[in-house]
Protein backbone atom coordinates (compact mmCIF):
# COMPACT_ATOMS: atom_id res chain seq x y z
CA UNK A 1 0.00 0.00 0.00
CA UNK A 2 0.73 3.47 -0.60
CA UNK A 3 2.17 6.57 1.92
CA UNK A 4 -0.40 8.19 4.26
CA UNK A 5 -1.23 10.96 2.39
CA UNK A 6 -3.43 14.05 3.81
CA UNK A 7 -7.00 14.27 3.94
CA UNK A 8 -9.57 15.80 3.42
CA UNK A 9 -12.39 16.40 6.29
CA UNK A 10 -13.01 20.25 6.59
CA UNK A 11 -14.92 20.71 9.78
CA UNK A 12 -13.54 17.48 11.28
CA UNK A 13 -10.49 19.43 12.35
CA UNK A 14 -12.53 21.40 14.82
CA UNK A 15 -14.25 19.17 16.04
CA UNK A 16 -10.55 17.06 16.87
CA UNK A 17 -9.74 20.66 18.46
CA UNK A 18 -12.87 19.83 21.07
CA UNK A 19 -11.41 16.87 22.93
CA UNK A 20 -14.39 17.37 25.40
CA UNK A 21 -13.51 16.94 29.17
CA UNK A 22 -16.78 16.78 30.09
CA UNK A 23 -17.09 13.35 27.71
CA UNK A 24 -14.01 11.35 29.71
CA UNK A 25 -12.27 10.51 32.84
CA UNK A 26 -15.08 9.14 35.09
CA UNK A 27 -13.14 6.58 36.54
CA UNK A 28 -15.49 3.57 36.81
CA UNK A 29 -14.20 -0.07 36.66
CA UNK A 30 -15.53 -3.15 38.36
CA UNK A 31 -13.80 -2.36 41.56
CA UNK A 32 -13.81 -0.18 43.76
CA UNK A 33 -11.59 3.33 43.88
CA UNK A 34 -8.86 3.24 41.39
CA UNK A 35 -6.16 0.53 43.18
CA UNK A 36 -3.70 -0.71 40.61
CA UNK A 37 -2.46 -3.28 42.70
CA UNK A 38 -4.41 -7.16 42.57
CA UNK A 39 -5.02 -9.24 45.83
CA UNK A 40 -1.38 -10.86 45.25
CA UNK A 41 -0.17 -7.24 45.83
CA UNK A 42 1.43 -7.21 42.00
CA UNK A 43 0.75 -4.47 40.09
CA UNK A 44 -2.36 -4.42 37.42
CA UNK A 45 -2.36 -3.92 34.02
CA UNK A 46 -4.79 -1.11 33.42
CA UNK A 47 -6.72 -0.59 30.20
CA UNK A 48 -8.08 3.58 29.53
CA UNK A 49 -11.15 2.47 27.95
CA UNK A 50 -13.48 4.99 25.92
CA UNK A 51 -16.89 3.64 24.90
CA UNK A 52 -20.40 5.21 24.54
CA UNK A 53 -22.93 4.31 27.14
CA UNK A 54 -23.93 0.74 26.94
CA UNK A 55 -26.50 -1.59 28.94
CA UNK A 56 -24.36 -4.85 29.16
CA UNK A 57 -21.43 -3.45 29.96
CA UNK A 58 -23.77 -2.10 32.83
CA UNK A 59 -24.90 -5.23 33.38
CA UNK A 60 -22.11 -6.72 33.84
CA UNK A 61 -20.64 -4.45 36.36
CA UNK A 62 -24.03 -4.17 38.68
CA UNK A 63 -23.82 -8.39 38.28
CA UNK A 64 -20.21 -9.14 39.24
CA UNK A 65 -18.99 -9.93 35.80
CA UNK A 66 -16.75 -7.59 35.84
CA UNK A 67 -15.23 -7.35 39.35
CA UNK A 68 -14.74 -11.38 38.43
CA UNK A 69 -12.84 -11.14 35.05
CA UNK A 70 -10.47 -7.85 37.26
CA UNK A 71 -9.15 -10.22 39.54
CA UNK A 72 -8.69 -13.60 37.90
CA UNK A 73 -6.84 -11.64 34.88
CA UNK A 74 -5.05 -8.76 37.17
CA UNK A 75 -6.34 -5.95 34.65
CA UNK A 76 -8.23 -2.61 35.90
CA UNK A 77 -10.52 -1.17 33.41
CA UNK A 78 -11.08 2.56 33.94
CA UNK A 79 -14.01 3.87 31.66
CA UNK A 80 -14.14 7.37 30.13
CA UNK A 81 -18.12 7.18 28.88
CA UNK A 82 -18.63 9.13 25.39
CA UNK A 83 -21.04 9.96 22.50
CA UNK A 84 -17.91 10.91 20.68
CA UNK A 85 -14.90 8.26 21.38
CA UNK A 86 -13.54 9.52 17.67
CA UNK A 87 -12.59 12.81 19.43
CA UNK A 88 -11.76 11.20 22.81
CA UNK A 89 -9.45 8.37 21.16
CA UNK A 90 -7.48 11.43 18.50
CA UNK A 91 -6.90 13.26 21.33
CA UNK A 92 -4.56 10.64 22.83
CA UNK A 93 -6.72 10.12 26.25
CA UNK A 94 -7.43 6.00 25.59
CA UNK A 95 -6.02 3.05 25.01
CA UNK A 96 -8.79 1.03 23.61
CA UNK A 97 -11.73 2.86 22.12
CA UNK A 98 -14.84 1.29 20.80
CA UNK A 99 -15.05 3.25 17.10
CA UNK A 100 -16.40 2.47 13.74
CA UNK A 101 -15.03 1.45 10.34
CA UNK A 102 -15.32 4.06 8.67
CA UNK A 103 -13.58 5.98 11.32
CA UNK A 104 -10.50 4.33 11.72
CA UNK A 105 -8.90 5.50 8.43
CA UNK A 106 -9.54 8.64 8.95
CA UNK A 107 -8.16 8.70 12.49
CA UNK A 108 -5.09 7.16 11.20
CA UNK A 109 -4.58 9.88 8.14
CA UNK A 110 -5.41 12.70 9.91
CA UNK A 111 -3.64 12.38 13.25
CA UNK A 112 -0.72 9.71 13.20
CA UNK A 113 -2.47 7.50 15.34
CA UNK A 114 -1.24 3.97 14.69
CA UNK A 115 -4.09 1.20 15.37
CA UNK A 116 -4.93 -2.20 15.60
CA UNK A 117 -8.81 -3.34 15.49
CA UNK A 118 -9.44 -6.91 17.18
CA UNK A 119 -13.21 -7.69 17.91
CA UNK A 120 -16.32 -6.43 17.40
CA UNK A 121 -19.50 -5.41 18.98
CA UNK A 122 -22.21 -3.20 17.48
CA UNK A 123 -23.22 -3.06 14.14
CA UNK A 124 -23.94 0.31 12.30
CA UNK A 125 -27.74 0.63 13.57
CA UNK A 126 -27.62 5.02 12.08
CA UNK A 127 -30.55 4.36 9.88
CA UNK A 128 -32.33 6.78 7.51
CA UNK A 129 -35.77 8.03 8.80
CA UNK A 130 -38.37 10.35 7.68
CA UNK A 131 -41.61 11.72 8.81
CA UNK A 132 -44.24 9.10 7.25
CA UNK A 133 -46.41 12.50 5.36
CA UNK A 134 -43.03 12.81 3.13
CA UNK A 135 -43.59 9.78 1.26
CA UNK A 136 -39.38 9.59 0.94
CA UNK A 137 -38.12 6.05 0.60
CA UNK A 138 -34.76 6.71 -0.32
CA UNK A 139 -32.51 9.36 -0.53
CA UNK A 140 -33.22 9.83 -4.13
CA UNK A 141 -36.55 11.06 -3.44
CA UNK A 142 -35.78 13.85 -1.02
CA UNK A 143 -35.37 17.44 -2.82
CA UNK A 144 -31.55 18.65 -3.65
CA UNK A 145 -31.20 21.27 -1.09
CA UNK A 146 -33.04 19.84 1.74
CA UNK A 147 -32.10 20.13 5.11
CA UNK A 148 -31.00 16.59 7.27
CA UNK A 149 -30.35 15.88 10.38
CA UNK A 150 -27.01 14.50 11.60
CA UNK A 151 -25.11 13.30 14.12
CA UNK A 152 -21.79 13.53 13.17
CA UNK A 153 -20.09 14.37 10.14
CA UNK A 154 -17.63 11.15 10.03
CA UNK A 155 -19.47 7.47 11.13
CA UNK A 156 -22.81 7.09 10.44
CA UNK A 157 -23.13 10.25 8.40
CA UNK A 158 -19.87 8.09 6.27
CA UNK A 159 -21.91 4.99 5.52
CA UNK A 160 -24.64 7.19 4.11
CA UNK A 161 -22.40 9.32 2.03
CA UNK A 162 -21.27 5.86 0.41
CA UNK A 163 -24.95 4.84 0.04
CA UNK A 164 -25.56 8.04 -1.39
CA UNK A 165 -23.00 7.97 -3.84
CA UNK A 166 -22.76 4.53 -4.79
CA UNK A 167 -26.79 4.20 -5.07
CA UNK A 168 -28.27 7.62 -6.63
CA UNK A 169 -25.15 9.31 -7.16
CA UNK A 170 -25.51 12.06 -4.89
CA UNK A 171 -23.13 14.50 -2.66
CA UNK A 172 -23.65 13.50 0.65
CA UNK A 173 -21.74 15.43 3.39
CA UNK A 174 -21.31 18.51 5.84
CA UNK A 175 -20.67 21.59 4.72
CA UNK A 176 -21.37 21.31 0.50
CA UNK A 177 -22.81 18.72 -1.15
CA UNK A 178 -26.13 18.13 -2.70
CA UNK A 179 -28.26 18.32 1.06
CA UNK A 180 -27.77 20.69 3.81
CA UNK A 181 -26.97 18.59 6.47
CA UNK A 182 -27.19 19.99 9.97
CA UNK A 183 -25.40 18.41 12.82
CA UNK A 184 -27.05 18.10 16.66
CA UNK A 185 -26.88 15.02 19.33
CA UNK A 186 -28.30 11.75 18.58
CA UNK A 187 -31.37 12.62 21.21
CA UNK A 188 -31.89 16.15 20.04
CA UNK A 189 -32.38 15.29 16.03
CA UNK A 190 -35.99 13.51 16.47
CA UNK A 191 -37.30 16.49 18.27
CA UNK A 192 -35.85 18.96 15.68
CA UNK A 193 -37.61 16.82 13.04
CA UNK A 194 -40.67 15.88 14.33
CA UNK A 195 -41.74 18.60 16.44
CA UNK A 196 -39.55 21.49 15.02
CA UNK A 197 -39.61 20.73 11.44
CA UNK A 198 -35.95 21.79 10.86
CA UNK A 199 -35.13 19.20 8.75
CA UNK A 200 -37.75 16.68 6.51
CA UNK A 201 -34.99 13.44 7.08
CA UNK A 202 -32.39 12.23 9.11
CA UNK A 203 -29.86 9.82 10.24
CA UNK A 204 -31.04 8.27 13.84
CA UNK A 205 -29.94 5.95 15.85
CA UNK A 206 -33.59 3.98 16.69
CA UNK A 207 -32.99 4.03 20.56
CA UNK A 208 -32.97 8.29 20.10
CA UNK A 209 -36.11 7.52 17.77
CA UNK A 210 -38.12 5.17 19.90
CA UNK A 211 -40.70 7.66 21.17
CA UNK A 212 -41.63 8.92 17.67
CA UNK A 213 -41.16 5.58 16.09
CA UNK A 214 -43.91 3.99 18.56
CA UNK A 215 -46.40 7.06 17.75
CA UNK A 216 -45.74 6.01 13.99
CA UNK A 217 -44.14 10.00 13.65
CA UNK A 218 -41.42 8.87 12.29
CA UNK A 219 -40.55 5.77 9.79
CA UNK A 220 -37.38 4.21 8.85
CA UNK A 221 -36.61 4.53 4.98
CA UNK A 222 -35.23 1.78 2.46
CA UNK A 223 -37.68 -0.62 3.18
CA UNK A 224 -36.61 -0.60 7.25
CA UNK A 225 -32.82 -1.31 6.43
CA UNK A 226 -30.44 -0.03 9.20
CA UNK A 227 -26.83 0.09 7.73
CA UNK A 228 -25.85 -3.06 8.28
CA UNK A 229 -28.26 -4.58 6.48
CA UNK A 230 -28.19 -2.55 3.64
CA UNK A 231 -24.54 -2.57 3.20
CA UNK A 232 -24.82 -6.41 1.67
CA UNK A 233 -27.66 -5.30 -1.18
CA UNK A 234 -24.60 -2.83 -2.72
CA UNK A 235 -21.20 -4.10 -1.98
CA UNK A 236 -20.75 -6.68 -4.41
CA UNK A 237 -20.51 -9.36 -2.15
CA UNK A 238 -23.12 -11.74 -0.07
CA UNK A 239 -22.51 -12.10 3.47
CA UNK A 240 -25.06 -13.58 6.17
CA UNK A 241 -23.16 -11.87 8.63
CA UNK A 242 -24.05 -7.84 9.64
CA UNK A 243 -21.10 -5.24 8.34
CA UNK A 244 -20.08 -2.50 8.93
CA UNK A 245 -19.56 -1.38 12.03
CA UNK A 246 -20.43 1.26 14.88
CA UNK A 247 -18.31 0.19 17.41
CA UNK A 248 -15.32 -2.01 17.48
CA UNK A 249 -12.54 -2.33 19.39
CA UNK A 250 -9.83 -0.29 18.53
CA UNK A 251 -6.29 -0.36 20.31
CA UNK A 252 -3.24 2.00 19.92
CA UNK A 253 -0.46 0.00 18.37
CA UNK A 254 2.09 0.69 20.67
CA UNK A 255 -0.30 -0.56 23.37
CA UNK A 256 -1.93 -3.24 21.41
CA UNK A 257 1.34 -5.13 20.94
CA UNK A 258 2.85 -4.82 23.84
CA UNK A 259 -0.22 -6.18 25.73
CA UNK A 260 -1.90 -9.10 23.59
CA UNK A 261 -2.66 -11.25 26.46
CA UNK A 262 -4.23 -8.29 27.93
CA UNK A 263 -5.76 -7.71 24.85
CA UNK A 264 -7.36 -11.24 24.36
CA UNK A 265 -8.62 -11.16 28.01
CA UNK A 266 -10.33 -7.94 26.86
CA UNK A 267 -12.13 -9.36 24.17
CA UNK A 268 -13.10 -12.82 26.32
CA UNK A 269 -15.00 -10.03 28.35
CA UNK A 270 -16.60 -8.73 25.97
CA UNK A 271 -17.95 -11.89 24.20
CA UNK A 272 -19.45 -12.93 27.73
CA UNK A 273 -21.26 -9.90 27.15
CA UNK A 274 -22.69 -10.81 24.41
CA UNK A 275 -23.68 -14.41 25.75
CA UNK A 276 -25.05 -12.49 28.89
CA UNK A 277 -27.23 -9.95 25.70
CA UNK A 278 -28.69 -13.07 24.12
CA UNK A 279 -29.40 -15.38 27.57
CA UNK A 280 -30.99 -11.58 29.10
CA UNK A 281 -31.64 -9.67 26.49
CA UNK A 282 -35.53 -7.93 27.31
CA UNK A 283 -34.37 -8.29 31.23
CA UNK A 284 -30.74 -5.69 30.32
CA UNK A 285 -33.67 -3.43 28.61
CA UNK A 286 -36.15 -3.18 30.93
CA UNK A 287 -32.85 -2.69 34.04
CA UNK A 288 -31.45 -0.34 31.83
CA UNK A 289 -34.31 1.62 29.58
CA UNK A 290 -31.71 4.73 29.63
CA UNK A 291 -29.62 3.15 27.06
CA UNK A 292 -32.54 2.97 24.78
CA UNK A 293 -34.14 6.51 25.83
CA UNK A 294 -37.45 5.47 27.09
CA UNK A 295 -39.15 5.63 30.07
CA UNK A 296 -42.82 4.35 29.72
CA UNK A 297 -43.71 0.56 29.42
CA UNK A 298 -45.12 0.81 25.85
CA UNK A 299 -41.97 2.55 24.68
CA UNK A 300 -39.77 -0.75 26.68
CA UNK A 301 -41.88 -3.06 24.83
CA UNK A 302 -41.61 -1.53 21.44
CA UNK A 303 -37.57 -1.68 21.82
CA UNK A 304 -37.70 -5.03 23.03
CA UNK A 305 -39.45 -6.50 20.46
CA UNK A 306 -38.04 -4.17 17.52
CA UNK A 307 -34.61 -5.82 19.30
CA UNK A 308 -35.80 -9.33 19.01
CA UNK A 309 -35.75 -9.77 15.64
CA UNK A 310 -33.19 -8.42 12.80
CA UNK A 311 -32.48 -5.47 13.78
CA UNK A 312 -30.80 -6.76 16.48
CA UNK A 313 -27.44 -4.83 16.41
CA UNK A 314 -25.07 -7.12 19.09
CA UNK A 315 -23.22 -9.23 16.96
CA UNK A 316 -22.91 -12.99 17.36
CA UNK A 317 -19.22 -12.99 18.06
CA UNK A 318 -16.98 -10.46 18.76
CA UNK A 319 -13.84 -12.55 17.06
CA UNK A 320 -12.83 -11.76 13.29
CA UNK A 321 -12.28 -14.31 10.68
CA UNK A 322 -10.06 -13.48 7.79
CA UNK A 323 -13.64 -13.29 5.56
CA UNK A 324 -15.28 -11.15 7.73
CA UNK A 325 -12.30 -9.04 8.04
CA UNK A 326 -12.12 -8.66 4.25
CA UNK A 327 -15.52 -7.97 3.63
CA UNK A 328 -16.00 -5.37 6.32
CA UNK A 329 -12.87 -3.27 4.98
CA UNK A 330 -14.65 -3.10 1.17
CA UNK A 331 -16.18 -0.60 2.69
CA UNK A 332 -13.25 2.01 2.42
CA UNK A 333 -12.79 1.02 -1.33
CA UNK A 334 -16.00 3.25 -1.27
CA UNK A 335 -14.94 5.77 0.28
CA UNK A 336 -12.38 6.46 -2.09
CA UNK A 337 -15.19 7.26 -4.61
CA UNK A 338 -16.78 10.18 -2.62
CA UNK A 339 -16.09 14.03 -3.20
CA UNK A 340 -12.48 14.71 -2.06
CA UNK A 341 -14.39 17.38 0.18
CA UNK A 342 -16.19 14.64 1.80
CA UNK A 343 -15.28 14.53 5.57
CA UNK A 344 -15.19 10.33 5.22
CA UNK A 345 -13.06 10.86 1.97
CA UNK A 346 -10.42 8.17 1.42
CA UNK A 347 -7.52 8.57 -1.16
CA UNK A 348 -7.09 5.36 -3.18
CA UNK A 349 -3.66 3.76 -2.31
CA UNK A 350 -3.73 4.53 1.42
CA UNK A 351 -2.59 2.29 3.74
CA UNK A 352 -5.18 0.26 5.30
CA UNK A 353 -5.01 0.35 9.40
CA UNK A 354 -4.32 -3.15 11.24
CA UNK A 355 -7.28 -5.91 11.76
CA UNK A 356 -5.64 -8.82 13.65
CA UNK A 357 -8.05 -12.00 14.03
CA UNK A 358 -7.68 -12.99 17.56
CA UNK A 359 -8.71 -16.56 17.83
CA UNK A 360 -11.21 -17.21 20.24
CA UNK A 361 -10.82 -19.71 23.10
CA UNK A 362 -11.08 -23.24 22.66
Amino acid sequence: MGSRPKMRWGVLLTLLALVVAACGGDGEGGGEGTDTTGADGEDRTVIRFAFAPDPVWDYMNDNGYLVDWEQENNIRIVTSTTWDEFTFFAGGHGDVVSMGTLEIPVLEQETGIQTVTFGKYNALRDSMMTTPDTGFETIEDIPTGSTLCVASPVSATGFWAVAANELHGLDFRVGGGDFELVVNDHFVNPQNMVDNQDCVAGIFIPEAATPYMVTDDMVVMYDGQAPFQLYNTFSGFESEEAHIMSNLFTATEEFYDAHPEEMAAFLALWQQGIELWEENQAEIISTYPQHFAVESEEDIAFITEYMAGENDWFVDSVYFTDEWVEAEQAIWDFQTELNPENANYVEAGFEAPRFEVVPAPE
